[in-house]
């Protein structure tokens, strides 16, 4: 039986979160959190670091699935390919950003477990779930895991362009496009057998948005590719056209084979607002590729709605769900990575729309995870905090927390407000051992033009370090 853990922690009220706010990068008055570099820091000595002294599983290879508040393993002890992915993501980030070969050489066992592990030598795609040894123990092939399963591939693709990686990414997605896409209805179902029939039709937000954030963008940054931006075309299209609720507005979570919405059973908070925030912020970031200024409509329109709904402006806390057609109701909770996914999202959207408000919404989003998400204690990040202040869930991983979400949110917040807001230069670490030739325009990770190399030093080969600046400051003098 699966024991779950729920440990509340009650802090003093919202008022003085100011007072325990750790400002150890401030300067000049400026909080941490308004600096990249408070972001980089904290995956570089706040993250990563923890998952690899407690997480790691020595003996059998992989990640332990499930942890508690101190990192001690308990419950689940099977493996899920996503979540081994997602530490694929989470290190090669952290090579990324400090060039710290040790964060490559977890990275690079990460890519082999999932090769000798969990890719399907027969059939193709990746097995849903492994025991404790790496052997195969559920070998249907649903969509959350094949996608997430491609995501830390892509960002060590990112960071390494190997070929070989690059290789089983496609082959991935390919698979997916001919098996798991609905040719008829458009959108991908949400579970295969083995060998890639159809074995739930449903369709889920889960399935369709997550080939876009988790790595299509990222491959589309890495290679110039036009097939992963026209893939990206097609799911959004999709997204918007099937999935928005016609009496609302909201993006939706479960949908039959022909688009009929399956609305949660007994739950009155049914709109999730993290999902809302992944196609709003998906949306943005296609447009700042193409500039085709149709999805930058559709992602406006659904901005007015999760701002005017989905978080507590007061104090910066995102909601993770709230009502259908009474957005006003909430469960009054939210988790580490609907609260980052916010984050993120008022940078892109300040940026994008060119306004400071939201500039203000993310200095109360950022205190609001630097006070009550970070864990000064044991590292890290909690798993979930309600709007009054009280810490829920201590728990550092299950099946679905790893180090993914905490290291995006660390490596896009370091772009965003250096590229953005403070106009200061990035450094990247890449590890170029299989390519001879180097292009300066796919070394950004972030769309658009603002980030541009400015300095290559390749004399360490094949470590190469890279200088990106913002080209294209904003005159004001703070902010956008």
């Amino acid at each position: 039986m699966r024991v779950v853990v729920v440990v509340v922690v009650m802090v003093v009220g919202m008022m003085d979160i100011g007072c325990r706010i750790r400002d150890k990068n401030s300067a000049e008055g400026k909080p941490g959190y308004m600096q990249g570099q408070y972001w980089k820091d904290q995956v570089i000595h706040d993250i990563l670091p923890y998952w690899t002294q407690h997480a790691r599983d020595t003996v059998n290879g992989g990640f332990y699935t499930t942890l508690d508040s101190a990192w001690k393993p308990f419950g689940d002890a099977r493996k899920y390919p996503s979540m081994l992915s997602r530490h694929l993501f989470g290190y090669s980030v952290g090579y990324l950003l400090s060039g710290d070969q040790k964060y490559l050489d977890i990275a690079r066992e990460t890519v082999d477990y999932l090769l000798v592990h969990a890719w399907d030598p027969e059939f193709g795609g990746w097995y849903d779930v492994l025991d404790e040894y790496g052997n195969p123990l559920e070998t249907t092939k649903s969509m959350f895991i094949q996608v997430y399963s491609i995501t830390g591939l892509a960002m060590y693709y990112f960071v390494t362009r190997d070929t070989s990686v690059l290789s089983y990414i496609d082959k991935s997605n390919e698979l997916l496009e001919l098996k798991a896409w609905d040719r008829e209805q458009g959108g991908y179902f949400n579970t295969m057998t083995r060998d890639w029939q159809v074995l739930d039709s449903g369709k889920s937000i889960s399935s369709e948005i997550t080939p876009v954030s988790g790595y299509l963008l990222y491959l589309y940054q890495a290679t110039h590719d036009r097939k992963y931006l026209d893939q990206c075309r097609r799911i959004l299209d999709r997204i918007t056209e099937s999935m928005t609720d016609p009496e609302s507005g909201w993006i939706l979570e479960n949908f039959t084979r022909e688009w009929q919405y399956l609305p949660a059973l007994q739950d009155e908070t049914e709109v999730s607002i993290g999902h809302n925030i992944e196609v709003a912020w998906m949306l943005y970031r296609y447009y700042l590729i193409t500039g085709e200024k149709a999805y930058l409509d559709k992602a406006t329109r659904l901005t007015t709605k999760i701002y005017q709904y989905g978080t507590h402006s007061d104090i910066g806390f995102w909601y993770n769900t709230v009502g259908r057609l009474n957005p006003e109701k909430s469960a009054g909770i939210t988790y580490w990575w609907v609260q980052a996914y916010g984050i993120m999202f008022d940078l892109l959207t300040g940026h994008v729309l060119d306004q400071d408000k939201y500039l203000d919404d993310y200095r109360k989003g950022a205190l609001f995870w630097d006070s009550l998400f970070v864990d000064r204690t044991n590292g890290d990040t909690h798993f979930s905090v309600l709007a009054n202040g009280t810490i829920r869930e201590t728990l550092k991983a299950n099946q679905f927390k790893a180090s993914y979400h905490n290291a995006e949110n660390g490596l896009l917040n370091y772009l965003y407000l250096n590229a953005w807001v403070n106009h200061e230069k990035v450094e990247l670490f890449f590890y170029l051992k299989d390519n001879q030739n180097i292009n300066d325009s796919t070394f950004s990770p972030i769309e658009g033009n603002t980030l541009k190399v400015s300095a290559i030093d390749a004399s360490n080969k094949p470590v190469v370090k890279v200088i990106l600046e913002s080209k294209t400051p904003n005159p004001k003098s703070n902010g956008y």
